[in-house]
């Protein structure tokens, strides 16, 4: 994924599908200086992880 696509995303009022490593996420908040994101895994899981944007797939 790009940053592009991660922050019209994040902006969006739809829900769109979005996996890191095969895990279903949400993306919490983009840093476009380093091309990372903040994301949550959507499976209740609490922890907040900072991966890389173009680790991100759109399903």
């Amino acid at each position: 994924m790009d940053i592009k696509r991660a922050k019209e995303i994040l902006n969006s009022t739809k829900d769109i599908e979005v996996t890191y490593q095969g895990k279903s996420v949400w993306i919490n908040n983009i840093n476009p200086s380093l091309g990372s994101a903040f994301i949550i895994t959507r499976d209740n899981e609490k922890k907040q992880y900072q991966v890389s944007i173009s680790d991100l797939v759109e399903k």
